[in-house]
Formats: structure tokens, sequence, C-alpha cells
């Protein structure tokens, strides 16, 4: 026939497919349709070609594998209904298709859209249907259920003849059908097992053969698969031919079983053995042996079993028990791997890699070869940002790195079966995993109770102890995550059960307690408090598994080292895995001119979870986050301790639990302001595991130098090259401060040249030699600081008070909204006073009152004295006082911005990443360098970040710069120095989107909020949090020459300090004022004329500017000001409720001026809402608002929605003053009026709380005066 009939004939056939609306296959939305024509589940094998193949293990290099990963054409369609229906015909013409890569994920390579959803289907929940209409602003309006049609040939190996033909993909998602030939072989769903076929019928030997799969972006089981990741499609693991003989081992189980010295084992193998072929097959021995690492056999370690003749298409199991004398034994630090060969005489073996371990737990301790074991660890996705859920063994081999490097040994298969081959490499390097199936119906746990479901909740499960059954690594088995804890589960569990009795269950789903029926009690992001309780728990018979803590999210993963310190306090604590291990960012390459690294909405889908995909230890191409160097310390298994640091005595304790760590290098060394001046070797590390020693280093005595610190720091590294890390990698460090040094000398005055004050109307000028400090009058703060013609400060760039930050996601759920409520970020600014002082010809003193306003009545009053000396320093003091003391701040410290050729750092503080008070043990006190730049940690979301804990000083210089000295004095400090500001980084949504930096931002703190893991965990813990009370700090800044090089000798100098301090004046809750000032004495006035010497607190009620002046024994004194509303007396106050817990909740406690006690509707008997606080002032008082502090411990009864009333008689109540809603927030809440009242009863209405039990709670209730 003609060619061009031929392809005008097929053009013809393909033009009538699709006209004609393809109909959707029922299989696709049937719950119970699992699978057509796929092999049994079976553990993870391959047939060799012969022995020495089969010690290498290795599936994918045998004679009998065939990868088909490649091109392969490919045609996409957003509905089923567009396929190309018959396109699986081999007459059917795809040259004209595109190619693709496989493995992928076709999102990946540009068909579709990615979705991130942590959990929430991104379809229409009808289950188990996916075709329903979802809403219109759903991606999957238009996406409905996106297919992919793939077609591939290939030849079939000439020496496979007489074999079988199977085909395994081991890992597409959905749901695909798979035709060979044009002939239909099969059906499945459960995107992260291993689908199987026989294809033996379907193939032509000889010939190409052609293979095509229809791939379904949604089945019913995506109903199972609701997992925290990007939610992809195609084909995104290997495929692979195979040829196994007609009569081959289908399956085999290994057991490696110690005895009760756990010195010896038995090798317990059983096999089942099939006949696939038309004829009854002969009887066979099938041979057992067992071989060393160097693929020895071990000497007595072999047997042999008779299997019978088998009928065709039958199958049978048989076993053989092997003793073993005193196996090397596999565990996560010692990863020993025997290779078990089993095959019949003459023919292709299988082998596998074998571990000698036992899993027990004792009276509620988990326990590896009878020993105790921690896990540590983290909780791992398949994922990659250039290739999605598509992951190489390369790949697969650095986060294993990685992870080592960290001193990790676990991971929890979060929240599916992984990739064969990474289960092999864990055996390999060693870990310990929580082998998870691949079930998560968070976002409908019904599911859990679902009938029509629970084919599926089995079969996951037993798919994934089947493939994974043999490998050591897995040492527990979890059934799945966020489920709920339906009968489903139950009846998976019992499956699990069935098949392997050797290893512990979990399944966070089940609770604690006597609900559970898994091995192991488990929690999600449980509070070191409630940790505690559980590990002293008399009601808990099982160990406890923190399965998911301290959560990453962007700037985050605080306290992890109180989290480990109790794990390792407490036995019945078995460990716990951080989530998660690494950020899930996707590269958006679609438009080139704006290339970011993509998290939920990123692609323009909807519905998504926006920034949540992002909370990693390490970024999403697995460089270091500033947490790893936290988790890394937080985990090391040796414990240092300093009995005397100065003269090296120390104590060591290893913490591993099969190690002696005298294979390893321990040194040491003596820093002076980060510089080394002693080093040297411990001694012999020979220390068992769990033992501990004292030692004493050769530290020699030192000489300390006048504001020198001074560091013992300890490092135990590798002494040799391990799979995971070169020789010479630390795995253990500790520093300790040495209590050596001497108090820095002071400036001496009499080098320093003269000083000239101008005091102008707008501006205050200090001039000295080589170098000027201008003042603005109208801001209150330094406006130049000018070294020969060069000013290193912008306009408005001196120091200001600066309270909050762009907030990271921890942030969101409990500080930052009230930030912004009160307005921190943009407080108006009033200059309450501004004064200078000559002091004498080489000292100027300037001191500025400021009155910071924000919103619903929040002030602050911050004083700063500036002592300007002759040697160009500039000595800063400030007081700080809030109008309400319960505010979470930020941080507090100032904000300067400087000429952004400043871009230099050297700093004497913690690095040389960021750190934070709840996230620094990781990052010792030392000397490092930087840029302003590289300063800044890269996360996908700008916001607050690069903070440095215990800053003692940094230079900040560039080229053709003189340098800016900053030093901290009285305490360290913290600091950041930064391209770009808050203002700058909150509103980008990711880093491409920011402006090209114009300046240096410099903060510096005398304490900055911790990061916790609040975004899905743990606020910070109250040691790390920023109150609002009362505060002084102080540092200097001093300009540099360009090129001064000795700048670390001239840090450890002080300014001179004959100085005076600004006053701290603070009111307590009875309106006593008090006054302090280091050192000083200290007087006051009401009025600006009268002034008292202060000996003792005094009653100040009414709204005032009280002036307060210190004086310094040298005769220097300081006078400024501060601004106090009206004072709120409460003593006169009574309060009732429409119902309160006796004995607990009593209505009183919401004005008894404790923050620890609630008032609480009754519970006991429930009495429902709405629930209400009447509160009676004592007399008519005119208030323009309430303000409400909800209790600290949970949130149980926290007002959500909410009225006020306001009343003059306690009868007639009107329309609400005031409603609205509150945040689930234990900072105190300030609603206004909607206009100032005069009132004496007050009805604060909870219409509904954050927990929804229907009750009502609060801590504090007050008004807020009108001045």
């Amino acid at each position: 026939m003609n060619s061009t009939i031929i392809r005008s004939a097929l053009l013809a056939l393909s033009l009538t497919q699709l006209m004609r609306a393809a109909p959707l296959p029922p299989e696709i939305e049937n719950a119970e349709a699992l699978g057509e024509n796929k092999e049994a589940w079976h553990a993870t094998l391959m047939p060799y070609a012969d022995l020495k193949e089969a010690l290498t293990a290795d599936r994918y290099t045998s004679s009998y594998a065939k990868s088909l990963n490649g091109t392969w054409k490919f045609h996409y369609v957003n509905w089923p209904k567009d396929r190309p229906e018959d396109f699986y015909k081999p007459e059917y013409d795809v040259s004209g298709w595109d190619d693709i890569a496989v493995p992928s994920n076709w999102q990946v390579k540009g068909y579709g859209t990615p979705y991130y959803r942590n959990f929430g289907y991104t379809f229409k929940i009808d289950p188990p249907r996916v075709m329903s209409e979802p809403p219109r602003n759903y991606t999957a309006y238009e996406e409905r259920n996106p297919v992919g049609s793939y077609v591939k040939t290939f030849e079939i190996p000439e020496n496979w003849e007489g074999r079988r033909v199977h085909i395994n993909f081991d890992g597409v998602d959905s749901a695909f059908f798979l035709w060979i030939n044009g002939q239909k072989v099969g059906y499945s769903t459960n995107s992260r097992n291993v689908a199987e076929f026989d294809i033996t019928p379907y193939i032509k030997r000889g010939e190409t053969n052609t293979l095509a799969a229809e791939v379904y972006r949604y089945c019913s089981g995506s109903y199972l698969e609701d997992q925290d990741m990007w939610r992809l499609s195609g084909i995104f693991r290997n495929v692979t031919l195979w040829a196994p003989n007609e009569v081959a081992i289908r399956d085999f189980t290994v057991v490696t079983d110690l005895d009760k010295a756990y010195r010896d084992a038995e090798l317990k193998v059983s096999a089942i053995i099939r006949n696939s072929g038309k004829e009854r097959s002969k009887s066979k021995q099938l041979i057992v042996g067992l071989y060393d690492q160097s693929g020895k056999p071990v000497p007595g370690v072999s047997g042999k079993v008779t299997v019978d003749a088998l009928d065709p298409n039958s199958e049978t199991t048989v076993s053989v028990n092997l003793k073993v004398s005193d196996p090397l034994k596999w565990t996560a630090e010692t990863p020993n791997l025997y290779t078990v060969v089993l095959g019949f005489t003459g023919d292709s073996p299988i082998s596998s890699r074998v571990g000698f371990r036992k899993v027990e737990i004792k009276d509620r301790v988990f326990t590896i070869n009878g020993v105790p074991v921690k896990l540590k660890g983290a909780n791992r996705h398949e994922h990659w940002p250039d290739s999605g859920h598509t992951v190489t063994r390369e790949q697969m081999i650095r986060d294993i790195e990685v992870l080592k490097q960290a001193n990790c040994n676990h991971v929890r298969t979060c929240h599916y079966s992984d990739d064969p081959q990474w289960y092999e490499l864990c055996d390999e390097y060693g870990l310990y995993l929580v082998a998870e199936a691949n079930v998560e119906c968070h976002g409908m746990q019904s599911i859990s109770d679902d009938k029509q479901f629970e084919k599926a909740f089995v079969d996951r499960n037993v798919a994934n102890v089947e493939n994974f059954k043999n490998h050591p690594s897995v040492v527990i088995w979890s059934l799945g995550n966020e489920c709920g804890r339906g009968q489903n589960l139950r009846s998976a569990l019992a499956a699990v059960k069935a098949i392997d009795d050797t290893r512990p269950t979990h399944y966070e789903g089940f609770g604690i307690g006597g609900g559970n029926p898994a091995d192991i009690d488990s929690r999600m992001y449980a509070s070191i408090d409630e940790m505690k309780q559980a590990a002293l728990s008399n009601n808990l018979t099982k160990p406890f598994y923190q399965c998911e803590y301290a959560h990453a999210m962007f700037n985050s993963m605080g306290s992890i080292g109180e989290y480990n310190d109790v794990f390792d306090k407490y036995p019945q604590l078995m460990g716990g895995a951080v989530w998660e291990w690494m950020d899930q960012g996707l590269w958006n390459r679609r438009n080139p001119n704006r290339i970011y690294l993509a998290y939920g909405g990123g692609f323009g889908e909807y519905p998504n979870n926006h920034y949540f995909i992002h909370k990693g230890v390490v970024f999403s191409d697995r460089s270091p986050k500033p947490h790893y160097p936290e988790m890394k310390r937080a985990y090391q298994w040796i414990a240092f301790d300093a009995v005397d640091a100065a003269t090296g005595k120390i104590k060591v304790k290893n913490k591993f639990a099969f190690t002696n760590i005298g294979k390893y290098t321990g040194t040491w060394n003596i820093t002076e302001d980060g510089k080394v001046i002693q080093s040297g070797e411990m001694p012999a590390l020979d220390l068992a595991p769990g033992k501990e020693k004292a030692m004493t280093l050769g530290v020699k005595n030192i000489q300390a130098k006048p504001g020198a610190i001074y560091h013992l720091n300890l490092t135990v590294s590798l002494a040799k090259d391990e799979p995971w890390a070169k020789a010479g990698y630390d795995i253990a460090n500790g520093q300790f401060e040495i209590p050596v040094s001497r108090p820095a000398e002071v400036a001496s005055e009499a080098t320093m040249k003269p000083l000239k004050l101008e005091d102008g109307s707008d501006e205050i000028n200090v001039t000295g030699e080589g170098f000027s400090v201008s003042f603005d009058k109208n801001s209150g703060t330094i406006s130049k600081l000018i070294e020969g013609n060069t000013n290193l400060l912008l306009p408005n760039g001196g120091p200001k008070l600066h309270l909050w930050r762009s907030a990271h996601r921890n942030d969101d759920d409990y500080a930052a909204g009230l930030w912004s409520q009160l307005g921190l970020g943009t407080m108006k600014t009033d200059v309450l006073s501004i004064k200078a002082d000559q002091v004498d010809d080489k000292t100027v003193r300037v001191t500025s009152s400021i009155l910071l306003t924000g919103n619903r009545g929040f002030t602050v009053n911050h004083t700063a004295a500036f002592l300007v000396c002759g040697d160009g320093s500039v000595t800063v003091d400030n007081a700080v006082v809030c109008s309400d003391t319960q505010v979470n701040l930020a941080r507090m410290g100032v904000r300067m911005l400087l000429d952004k050729r400043l871009n230099g750092v050297a700093y004497l503080a913690r690095g040389p990443m960021e750190n934070y008070s709840d996230r620094k043990r990781g990052s010792d006190i030392g000397f490092y360098t930087s840029t302003v730049p590289d300063m800044m940690t890269p996360y996908s979301k700008p916001m607050e970040n690069g903070n440095h804990e215990d800053l003692h000083w940094l230079a900040l210089g560039g080229d053709g710069m003189p340098q800016l000295l900053v030093q901290a004095l009285g305490q360290p400090m913290q600091f950041s120095a930064l391209p770009y500001s808050d203002e700058e980084m909150d509103p980008a949504e990711y880093l491409v989107d920011l402006p090209e930096s114009s300046q240096t931002v410099l903060c510096l703190g005398s304490k900055t909020l911790g990061v916790g893991s609040n975004s899905c965990g743990p606020r910070p813990l109250p040691q790390y949090r920023v109150y609002s009370e009362p505060a002084e700090f102080s540092y200097s800044l001093r300009v540099l020459p360009e090129g001064e090089t000795n700048v670390r000798e001239i840090a450890r100098e002080l300014p001179p300090q004959n100085r005076a301090h600004p006053v701290l004046a603070s009111r307590d809750k009875d309106g006593n004022v008090e006054l302090s000032a280091e050192g000083d004495k200290i007087s006051y006035s009401t009025d600006g004329k009268l002034w008292t010497s202060y000996s003792k607190p005094f009653p100040l009620k009414k709204a005032a500017l009280l002036s307060v002046r210190s004086n310094a024994a040298n005769g220097q004194s300081i006078e400024n000001s501060v601004h106090f509303p009206a004072f709120v007396d409460r003593r006169n106050w009574k309060i009732r409720a429409s119902s309160y817990q006796k004995n607990e909740g009593e209505p009183e406690h919401a004005i008894d001026d404790d923050n620890s006690t609630i008032w609480h509707s009754s519970y006991n008997p429930q009495v429902n809402g709405p629930h209400d606080l009447i509160l009676d002032l004592g007399e008519e008082t005119k208030i323009q608002g309430i303000s409400e502090l909800a209790r600290n411990d949970s949130s149980n009864g926290r007002a959500n929605h909410y009225e006020v009333y306001c009343s003059t008689d306690g009868k007639s109540w009107g329309d609400p003053a005031a409603k609205g809603s509150l945040p689930n927030e234990d900072s105190r809440q300030t609603i206004m009026l909607k206009s100032p009242q005069s009132v004496r009863y007050i009805k604060f209405v909870i219409l509904d709380d954050h927990s929804n039990g229907d009750f009502g709670s609060v801590a504090d209730l007050s008004i807020v005066p009108v001045d």
C-alpha cells in the first residue's frame, strides 16, 4: 500500500479518536480497584547469572535486568475525555508527540500545574470520586484530572530466551493502565510501591515491542495520598524489565534471631517457590549460603532444602534455618552486612544483604541487640528542587552523607514507601528507619472508618512490609500518617503483625496510653514538659517517640538542644524525628525573567498552603541552613563537661550505644578573642559506650590580656575515612568560657583632642580631630557620623529603637499579629527633650527623651544618653519603658542605616551562621569575617534573619571607607548586618523580588526573640522571649580610619566610663514609680520645677511627664523625661461571671494581678456559652477601651469572637460598644471602643473560643483609660 495512504489513514484514525470524548475508566473512581493483573507483593529481589554477580547484590547490573529509563514519547491532556484513547494500538502514530524523560514528574517538565498542599485535596472531596466539579477558583476546575500517555519501544535480550519477562514500575503517580503491543496488561494504583506485571504473554522476542502507559493524576487512591508535599504526577521512579525463570523464587523472608546473650544467631530463611510455566516442574534443591563482606562463604553456614515438583501456576513455601556463631552485628553505628544467596543447583540465584540485629522493647525502653538506643533524626521526603519526586541514587547517597555528618542515626520515611534503593543504602551506611506505609488521608480522616477503603489501607501496609521486610535498617513499621483512628487502621495493624512480629509498630494517630493498639506511644510536636510527663507517667507502658518535632520552617527550630537533653535523661523516651529534613522548594523556571525556588502558590495553583513547604534542616539543594549545626551539636554522641577549663580538667562521656570512641581523634585549643593561642591532642579516648571519664589536657597557664575573652574548645573527629565523611571530619564539639579574663582597660582622656560643641535650633554638632557627630533634634538621635569627609550614616539612619521584625512564619501565630495591631513598625516619634552638655573640653553628652506611640494605647519611653569623646567614640546608654509589660516583642534594641559601602564585617560573637537565643548551641563564640550580602540567610521567603548572639564587638568596613567599630558594653549583645531592612523584606514574596540593596542595615539588641517552632509546635520557651519590661543596654560606636588593622586590640579597650546613666523609670501594679540608674544618685520632678531626691518608690496615679535626673560620683548628670499615662487603680474593682469552675476558675482571678491564674467558665457541670464577665469599676470612669490577656498554658476557652458592652448602672447595656475577634495568643490584646465612654460596668462576652469547646477563660481583664 502506498505510504501516503497509510499516513492519511492513521491521521484520520487519530482525528476520529480526538473528536470522540473518551469515557473515564471505572477503575479510576473505584476505591476497591487496587490493581489488575499485578504480581503479588514480595521482597525486593533480582535473579543473577551466577554467584559472582549475585554477591554484588546490585539489581540494576544483573544480566537479567534491563532499564527502560530514558526518552519516551509523551502526550498530555487536562481532562480524561480528551486523551488519545487508542494510543496503545501499534498502528497509532505517536511520532509527532513530545519527548519526555522517564523517570520524571511531568509538571517539572512543563506540563500541567504543580500543587503544594500541607493537607487537603486539590480536587473536589467526594470519595471515591475525583472528577466531581470543584469550585471555579480551583486549578482542578480546568485541569480536572490530567492524563499523561506514554509510549516506549524495547527489545528483549537474546540471553533471556526461555525465561519469563516481568516489568517493574517503581513509582507512578497516581494510577496507570499498561499495554504491551496493543494488548492490555493491567492496571495499578498506589504510587509509592512497585507495580510489577508479568508481560511474558504479550512480548515478541526478537522484535521491537511497544509499551503504552496511560497515567492519571487522580484516582480513588489519591484520597490516601494526602501527604505534606508537592502533588506531582507521572512515571517518577525507575522502570525495569527483568527475567526470572519459569520456576523461580517469587518471595523470600530473612529473619536474624539472636540468642539471649545477643552473641550467636539463627538465620531463618523462608522462600516461596512458584512454577509459572505450563508444565509440571521437577523436584529441585534450594541452596542457601551466607557470605561475609569480602564475598567469602561463612564457614558452616549453608543449607539446602528440597522443593517438590510443582504443578503449573502453583507455588510452595520452604524454609532453612542456619546457626551462625557470633556474627558481626548490624546497627546504625556498625552497619555490618553479610550476603545471603538463594538458588537452585545450576540455576540463577537471588541475593540480599543481611544484617544481624534484633529489635525489642524492654520495660518501656527501645533496644537494638539488647542495648537501649535513642533515635535522633529527621523526617525525609523524596524530593529534589530540579526534579521533584525523582531522586537519583547519587542524590540519595548525598542525603545520607549529610544526615550522618549531622550525627543523625534515624530517618522516618514520611509518609510513604521510598524508592527501594533507599532501604539498600540505609542498610549499607547505617540508619534506623521508621518505615511508613503510603497512607495519609489528613484532609478527610473519616476515610479511616470507610469500609470501601479498608482494602486499600491494608494493601498499602502489606506492600510496605513485604517489599522491605529483609532490610536491617527497618526497625519499626509505621501504618501511615494523620488518618484518624478508624477501623481500617486496626485492620492494617493486624495485617502487619501477621506478616512480621519481629519489629514494633507505630501509628501516631492512635494516641498514647491504653487506647493505642500499636507497640509505641507517639506524639507530634509535644512540648518538653509533655515529654517529661509521658516519661514519668505510671499509666503508660510503652516507649514514647516524637514522630515529628522541632518544626524547621524557614527561620525556626528553636530549643532542639533542650529537647535532646530530655531525650537523653529519660530511658522511656526513645527520641524523635525533626520535621523535616530539607526544604521542598521546586524551581519555577517558566518565566525566564523571574526564576525562583517556589513554595505553595508559586505556580499559580489553588488551593495551596503557601510557605509551609519550606521547613527543612537543610535547604532544598542540601546545603546547610543555620539549623544544621544546631542539630549536629544537639545530636552529637559525645558529651563534654568542663571541671576546670583554665587548667584543662574536663569530663568526656560516650553516648554511643555500640561504639568505643577510642577509634576517634580528640583535639583541643585555647582561643583569645577567637584566635588560637594554645592547642594539643586529648589523651586517648578509649571509652566504652555509655561510660564517662575525667581527663586533663595539656593547658598551660594563660597570661590573660585586659579586655580579652578566652575559651577552651574541644573537638572529636574521624581518625580515618568513613563511607559518609573523610578523616578529620568533626563529629563532636564543645566550648567553655575560661574565667581568667582581666577587666578591659579604659581609654585615657589625656591623649584625646578637644571637642567643639555647636547647639543649633535643629541640629547639635560635635566636632573633633578628623571626625564629627551630629544629632537631629527632630528625631532625637545621631544624624551624621563623619570621618574625614565620609558620613557613614544614611539620611535618617541614626540609631533608633527597633522592637519588631519581618515575621518569621513561626511568629505569625502568636506574636506578629500583635506587632501589627500595636503598630510597632510604624510608631509615631515625639522628642520630649534633647539636651547637649559640654562635660569638659574632651567630652560632650547629648541626652534625648523620646516617646514612641503605637496603636491601641501602646507607648514606649526611650531615653538615650550619647557620650562623645575626643577619641571619636560615642557611648550610648539606653533606658526603655513600655506602657504594657506583657507584650511579646521581637527584640529590644536599636537599628542603624549605614552606607552600603560598609559591606565587610568582622565580629567577635557566635557564628559563623546565624543564631538565636534558642538556637545557638551549635554556634561557638569566635572571631569571624564575612560580607554583608553573605550575612543574609537565603530563606526563599525574605524575612528577618542573620542574627548573631553574644556579640562582644563588630567592625564594618569597605574599600575606600572608614571602619565603624561597635562594642557591647556591660553585657554581650546581639547583632545583624544585612543588605535589607525589615520593611523591605516583609512584603517580598521571594528573594528575586527584593530590590537592589541601597544600604547596610545594622541591628543591635540586648535581647532577641527566639525562633521556636510555633508554625507547627511550641512557641519559644519563656526564657527566650522578649517581654516589654523595662530594659537597659549600652554600646559604643567608634569610627576608625580606613585600613586600620589593629581592630581586635582596639576593641579590647573600653571608651571613657566616667559618665552618668539615664534613669530607668517603671510603675508597679499599685501605681508606685521605681527609679534606677547604675550607681548614680537620682532626683525627680513631676512639674519640671520642684526636684525631689529619690530614695524609695513613690505614688504617681495621674497622667504625667516625669522628669528624672541621675548624678554620677564624678559630678556628671543626665536629665531625661518619661511619660506615664493615667494609672488604672484596680483595688476597688469587683467582678462576676455567668459561670465559673469552682476551686479553679473563679472570676476574681481575672483582676488579681496574677497572670498565672484564670477565670474559667464551668465545665463540670458544663455550662454552654456565650460566657461573660461583668466588671464593676467601683466608680464612673472615662475609658477608650479594654485590655484582655488570655491564659498562657493552653487555648482552652481563649476568646475568639467577642462583644463588649458598657453601662453606668449595671442594668442597661444597649448595643455593643465593640465587637470582633481576638487572635489565639497569650499576649495582651487591646480592644478599643467605638468612641470613649464614661462607664462603671463593663461586660465582656465570649461568643466562642479557639478550642471549639464552648468554654470561656481570661487571665486578666483591664481598661484603657482616657488620659
